[in-house]
């Protein structure tokens, strides 16, 4: 949690202590302060519209914006990155990645798989190999470059989920000859279903390797630069062709979101066995998602600000508004004996009460377009870089979510009231004589 939502929650908490104080201690004035806000009904209507209005905007993207993430977060994690990676401790030093494999990914698997504080945590594990060259379709005369992803069949059905077979069938049941295209891809080969497909690579060794190799189905991610040169081939037959046991990286999927606390278990794994080995969470690895989050993080940001200078603006209003209808009262209150703390204490009251109503309103208002949004979806063009576009939902599950729609009415009324209650409680008593 940053050091400004610790404080947000800090202030949010003196005001229900506040409010509570008052409730308990102060019930009269409490019950003075709410019914206040209905003697001037026009004007109290009005505001908690604006507030409610701002609210549910907030609440409706904010929503969106969290589904946004979620949607992107699994299609980043499920197509071949996990949420956890292992690299060699030099992968990221050199650009020959065929000179950093993990020899003994065999052997590691089965010592992480056995390791009690990680297996628990543990969905799927796989290595990967990677490697880069040509594929040639003779009969065609076509040819391209292409990236290699050497997967284990199996777990790759969950590491890539999200790629969506168009054609053919998945690396599931195949023979060791066989492979999967990017739609991308096998449209520049201009290749179809059981074609023979030539492969051409630098091995390991740094010299040539070649492999007649049949296609069994093409695939689409969505992501259009994955896959115009994405081909994934069984990692027993990419070792064989690279001449290697090895693997580029280990890739880990999670039982559940806890990253950052796998992470440091894995860590403290590797350093205990003196492995050399680095560790990478799926964050990290993805450039492409930190880019967006910031982007849409940074929209949502400025629209809470200006929802709440709009709340400050129209709750001081109001709030002003009513001192001056209400001068006589508050003179009338200062002249039997009311000090002005208790006349700040009232008039910072009633700010809280149309903060709450308004926050209330934002919920059930929010919750009830949210539901209405949400049996349809809101069809969304194919985001930039992406070729597939997808059906947006309203995520309206999230605490934060939740707590920010409260948070944001509350605190800008309570802000918005101390400068007109201050006014209020300075009105000198001679005033009243110019109402009468």
């Amino acid at each position: 949690m940053s050091k400004d939502m610790i404080l947000i929650n800090c202030i949010m908490l003196l005001i229900v202590a506040f409010v509570i104080y008052c409730l308990i201690l102060r019930f009269r004035d409490a019950k003075f302060s709410f019914l206040n806000l209905f003697r001037h009904r026009r004007r109290t209507f009005s505001t908690l519209s604006a507030i409610i209005l701002g609210g549910v905007a907030i609440f409706l993207y904010g929503g969106f914006i969290n589904y946004s993430f979620w949607i992107l977060k699994e299609q980043t994690i499920r197509t071949n990155i996990g949420h956890v990676q292992i690299y060699n401790k030099t992968y990221f030093d050199t650009a020959n990645k065929n000179k950093s494999l993990i020899e003994n990914y065999a052997l590691l698997k089965r010592n992480l798989l056995n390791a009690p504080e990680l297996a628990n945590d543990i969905s799927t594990i796989s290595g990967q190999l990677e490697f880069t060259g040509i594929i040639s379709q003779y009969e065609n005369e076509t040819s391209s470059y292409f990236a290699a992803q050497g997967v284990e069949p199996l777990p790759a059905l969950k590491l890539g989920a999200f790629d969506k077979i168009v054609f053919g069938s998945d690396l599931s049941r195949i023979k060791h000859d066989e492979i999967t295209l990017g739609s991308g891809l096998a449209k520049t080969l201009n290749a179809q279903y059981a074609d023979w497909l030539d492969v051409m690579v630098v091995n390991t060794a740094g010299g040539q390797g070649a492999l007649s190799l049949k296609l069994r189905g093409i695939f689409e991610s969505g992501i259009k630069d994955y896959d115009d040169t994405a081909m994934k081939i069984p990692l027993d037959t990419a070792q064989h062709i690279m001449g290697t046991k090895g693997v580029s990286k280990i890739l880990i999927l999670l039982n559940n979101d806890e990253v950052g606390p796998f992470v440091a278990k894995l860590k403290q794994y590797i350093a205990d066995n003196h492995l050399p080995l680095i560790v990478k969470d799926w964050k990290e690895t993805s450039l492409f998602y930190q880019q967006v989050e910031g982007m849409l993080s940074g929209i949502y940001f400025f629209i809470k600000l200006i929802v709440a200078l709009v709340f400050v603006f129209m709750i001081g209003n109001s709030m002003t508004m009513n001192i001056t209808v209400r001068t006589r009262e508050i003179t009338t209150l200062r002249a039997i004996g009311i000090k002005s703390m208790h006349v700040i204490q009232l008039f910072w009251l009633e700010g809280i009460f149309i903060g709450i109503l308004g926050a209330v309103g934002s919920l059930v208002v929010g919750y009830g377009l949210a539901g209405l949004i949400n049996l349809y979806g809101i069809s969304m063009p194919p985001s930039p870089g992406q070729s597939v576009g997808y059906t947006a939902f309203i995520k309206i599950n999230d605490i934060e979510l939740i707590w920010i729609t409260i948070v944001l009415p509350v605190l800008t009324a309570t802000l918005a009231s101390i400068l007109p209650a201050l006014r209020a409680a300075r009105l000198n008593i001679s005033d009243a004589f110019k109402f009468s």
